[in-house]
């Protein structure tokens, strides 16, 4: 069993005009009896959960989604090597998966860009992000669920309000059609192409949510 989730640290990197993260002592153990962590972060911290409510007027909360839907065998499209701030397409997905893509994809899809390494740096901010053609045609094909290791599956614009070329087109295919997104995965290197994963949010009613996510059937690293 593989981890594929960022630990949630003290001042750790989030997506531009999120909420910073901060981990102090709220009780302890010398004065109080017992050791408390108090925390505050946005919903949206180190690898996490997109629910439709996120970015869709009236979708789908976290306590709306079932955990079905968050476990099950999943397509890993191992792109290679990309450049900062590049789109890929069904062109490129494609030729990682041998030259075509399936006729039909399991329900969770999985794009490892190599970019996860960049987390916490500025260039994390210039990820390789999807074409919104290519969201399309994988939801066509039966993604429910669409994770990465970027801050998004979109372009990441200077400002919180997502790509400088507009909006979030990814989001608006994925979430718009009720299905999820979770962002910040990390260790997908050497991934058999398909294999079994589970995401296990916090149990709260939100528009997102920290996950702990999970490779079955594969070591650890």
């Amino acid at each position: 069993m593989r981890e594929l989730s960022r630990n949630i640290t003290d001042a750790m990197m989030v997506y531009p005009g999120d909420p910073g993260v901060t981990i102090e002592p709220g009780l302890v153990l010398a004065r109080d009896g017992v050791d408390v962590a108090q925390l505050h972060m946005g919903s949206h911290t180190g690898t996490h959960l997109d629910a439709p409510s996120h970015t869709v007027e009236g979708g789908r909360t976290t306590g709306d989604i079932a955990l079905d839907e968050l476990v099950g065998d999943a397509l890993i499209v191992h792109l290679g090597e990309l450049a900062d701030g590049q789109q890929y397409g069904a062109a490129e997905i494609a030729a990682a998966l041998g030259g075509e893509l399936p006729e039909r994809v399991p329900s969770i899809v999985v794009m490892h860009t190599g970019w996860e390494k960049h987390f916490g740096t500025e260039r994390a901010l210039r990820h390789p992000f999807m074409a919104a053609e290519a969201a399309r045609e994988l939801r066509n094909r039966g993604m429910h669920l669409l994770a990465v290791d970027t801050l998004s599956p979109d372009e990441t614009g200077s400002d919180a309000g997502g790509s400088d070329a507009g909006g979030f087109p990814v989001h608006e295919v994925v979430l718009g059609g009720d299905g999820l997104i979770v962002e910040n995965l990390a260790g997908l290197d050497g991934l058999p192409v398909l294999v079994e994963l589970g995401f296990f949010p916090l149990k709260i009613d939100a528009d997102g949510a920290p996950v702990r996510a999970v490779a079955f059937g594969v070591p650890a690293d």
